[in-house]
């Protein structure tokens, strides 16, 4: 089999160089589509992002379920609720919707640590995370559970439509 298909490319140049095309996009569209499981720097953080360190950890493999407040399964809006009880010991609703009425609207260059950042995932959906840093923010994601994202991942970029500061 082996040697068969190393006699089409040898005699038809331009199959190595499309199957190399085809490979390459294979890769590029796997790669987008899945988002990988990134861990922020913990060398010199600040307490307040050692607090989220710690709330990632308690919460770390809890799956996605809409609607769901538990550690058998949460939604991105009660994650965030849960994580400013834990980290900020402060109650905030239960909606992203009403998240997103909360506190003082910033851009995402002024973001710190405990920022609320909002997504539009589709025409009806929307997603809260926390900003971790200007880099990362710690969301329950619908296909991976409780992680740490990147702020500049193809995927959740291009979806951000607000970030706001909570009054603590």
């Amino acid at each position: 089999m082996q040697t068969v298909v190393c006699r089409a490319i040898r005699s038809k140049p331009g199959l190595l160089y499309s199957l190399c095309f085809v490979l390459s996009l294979y890769l590029l569209v796997g790669c987008s589509a899945h988002q990988t499981q990134v861990v922020p720097p913990v060398k010199g953080i600040t307490l307040e992002q050692a607090e989220l360190l710690k709330v990632h950890q308690e919460w770390q493999g809890t799956p996605y379920r809409l609607g769901g407040d538990s550690k058998s399964g949460i939604d991105c809006s009660a994650f965030v609720q849960q994580l400013y009880i834990s980290a900020y010991h402060k109650q905030l609703p239960r909606t992203t919707e009403a998240q997103m009425r909360q506190g003082k609207a910033i851009r995402l260059a002024e973001a710190k640590t405990g920022d609320l950042i909002f997504f539009k995932t589709s025409r009806k959906v929307r997603h809260v995370g926390v900003i971790y840093d200007q880099q990362y923010f710690l969301h329950a994601s619908t296909s991976k559970g409780v992680i740490f994202s990147r702020l500049d991942n193809v995927y959740w970029s291009p979806k951000i439509i607000a970030i706001n500061r909570p009054s603590l």
